[in-house]
């Protein structure tokens, strides 16, 4: 072999790899560097999607013990589209703010890390709590958050992922002075008022036994103040006995239940347990009544005011947010490649 010969085939047996039937296989290189999306002038490889899903990949591995198996394969893929797809978007939205917003400061500064989390914050306070520090640190509450816990999120993320940032500041651009009237709030709760509708029945809870001599036991145990959902738990052999027994809000109309049921549980009234009863099946029930209504009940609009406020504004701005991002995606260009990021997987 002369010399030239011998670099062109070092060179071709480095690059290309092939199979027992002479299939041409990819480098991992290759794979890499496989174009999975275009977005505007932008592209996004396979590596960089690989880049991101690095602890997805780890919980899937550590749900199914590898990679490679039929569920691993399709729990993978399915996290890897999802991903693409979140980063095109962001890709997308980063275009936009760079193009359409370059006076809106939406890009952060990575030098100022507290100054943009705190921005963030406000953004945030402004969007759902109407600048309201009270509403705010309550609503933080409820999600086990703090202020500060979530500045500190926000700096990981600004740190991490700042196009997350940047999505969520082009999303405020377009979704902050959207508003909803009183007429459309009242119209919404006349369309809907079966929704504000409570018709006469209650919450009922119910403890299934095999035998009556077991139902005398937990009905005794009852009597003498035992907990009745943690009886149910412990004692009943109906799939509710996880939920303390918790059959739902059932309505005296019911037609599904068992009639010997609902001639019991009419009866009841407000924090009322039943004696053992017979079911249909041959076990042995206890029947509990909490939050009875006896007669149709309709919430009125004040009390639901706010509820249905906020409702509406969130699928407006939800609505606006996607009718702006579709006109991005014609107007820039939007091309994802799910197969080749499939078959670049593994």
């Amino acid at each position: 072999m002369n010399k030239v010969k011998k670099v062109v085939s070092i060179l071709v047996t480095g690059l290309l790899v092939f199979s027992a039937s002479g299939c041409i296989v990819k480098t991992q290189a290759g794979k890499d560097n496989t174009v999975v999306a275009k977005v505007g002038g932008e592209k996004i490889k396979v590596i960089d999607v690989r880049n991101k899903m690095k602890s997805t990949e780890e919980s899937i591995k550590e749900k199914y013990g590898n990679l490679t198996s039929d569920e691993a394969k399709k729990a993978l893929e399915e996290a890897y589209v999802n991903a693409l797809e979140n980063m095109a978007q962001w890709k997308l939205l980063e275009i936009v703010a760079k193009e359409n917003y370059a006076d809106k400061n939406i890009i952060p500064d990575l030098n100022n890390i507290d100054e943009e989390a705190e921005k963030q914050v406000s953004m945030v306070k402004e969007l759902y709590f109407e600048n309201d520090d009270s509403k705010f640190e309550e609503g933080l509450k409820d999600m086990g958050m703090t202020v500060d816990s979530l500045k500190d999120q926000y700096r990981e993320t600004l740190r991490d992922n700042q196009e997350i940032i940047i999505a969520s500041r082009v999303q405020y651009e377009i979704i902050k002075d959207l508003t909803v009237s009183d007429d459309e709030i009242s119209s919404y709760y006349t369309s809907n008022i079966a929704s504000y509708t409570t018709n006469a029945g209650a919450n009922f809870y119910h403890i299934v036994v095999d035998t009556e001599e077991k139902a005398k036991e937990v009905k005794e145990k009852l009597n003498s103040g035992s907990d009745f959902k943690e009886l149910a738990k412990e004692y009943s052999t109906d799939s509710s006995a996880s939920y303390g027994g918790y059959l739902g809000y059932i309505q005296y109309d019911n037609t599904t239940m068992a009639e010997t049921f609902m001639s019991v549980a009419k009866a009841l009234g407000e924090g009322e347990v039943s004696d053992p009863i017979k079911t249909s099946e041959g076990k042995w029930e206890i029947i509990k009544a909490e939050g009875v209504v006896k007669e149709t009940k309709v919430t009125a609009l004040e009390e639901v005011k706010d509820q249905i406020k906020e409702q509406l504004l969130s699928k407006k701005r939800d609505s606006e947010f996607d009718k702006k991002v579709e006109e991005w995606k014609k107007e820039k260009g939007f091309k994802l490649y799910e197969d080749k990021l499939k078959k670049n997987i593994l």
